[in-house]
């Protein structure tokens, strides 16, 4: 559907054709096990501090918000919504370590200004220097100095390109049109692999659970971890 003037049953209509025709090109069987994989996540880690339940539920419900508006052919917005999920991600396992910080974010409403660059570069978060400490052998499974640290430093990199609008990031730099185009939906299909391998790898990593096998899947994709 290309614009002139425009109603919103017109925009609903183009969605609704963009979803059938997602739903009929793709095998999503792969979508489906990250978001279950990340419902498992959330879960093991409410288990151990029910506190961090907020941010837990709000990182499920956005990995399902940015595939829903996928499907409908919002391409960037979706990859966009990644870096937010990188950066609750972050929070969310940074704060499981630190529990003052988190109850002045919590009870105080303190700025989310914590951002993922923030973290590894004041921090050290996940440095291999930072996982020693909860991670004794880390150096055993890590594929070189830094490896996690690094990715996740890229990925959230890649992600602040297309939020920030880089040029190449563009999805109608030739023409306005809701429409269904594959080569978007497989680049965000791919973003969303790369930026949940970031919250896997925290996952597995800070609490020592390398049982599940979707998970490591998609770890052992990151390349951040030597081969067993």
């Amino acid at each position: 559907m290309s614009f002139t003037k425009i109603t919103f049953s017109q925009i609903f209509e183009a969605q609704s054709n963009i979803f059938d025709e997602s739903l009929e090109k793709n095998d999503l069987t792969e979508i489906l096990n990250l978001i279950n994989s990340t419902i498992y996540i959330q879960e093991k880690i409410i288990e151990k501090d029910t506190e961090l339940e907020p941010l837990m539920n709000e990182i499920v419900s956005d990995v399902i918000s940015v595939v829903s508006t996928s499907l409908q052919g919002h391409y960037r917005l979706s990859v966009s919504g990644l870096r937010n999920i990188l950066e609750i991600s972050c929070s969310a396992i940074f704060y499981f370590d630190h529990k003052i910080e988190y109850l002045l974010y919590r009870d105080h409403d303190y700025k989310a200004d914590k951002y993922v660059s923030t973290l590894i570069n004041e921090y050290h978060f996940f440095k291999t220097s930072y996982i020693k400490t909860f991670y004794s052998n880390i150096i055993t499974k890590e594929r070189g100095l830094d490896s996690c640290s690094s990715y996740i430093n890229k990925t959230y990199a890649k992600l602040c390109d297309v939020v920030h609008g880089r040029y190449l990031t563009l999805t109608r730099a030739q023409e306005l049109k809701i429409k269904y185009d594959q080569s978007q939906f497989s680049k965000f299909m791919s973003m969303l692999e790369y930026t949940l391998g970031a919250l896997f790898i925290m996952y597995i990593l800070r609490f020592n659970d390398f049982e599940n096998s979707n998970i490591m899947n998609i770890v052992k994709k990151t390349n951040t971890l030597k081969d067993e």
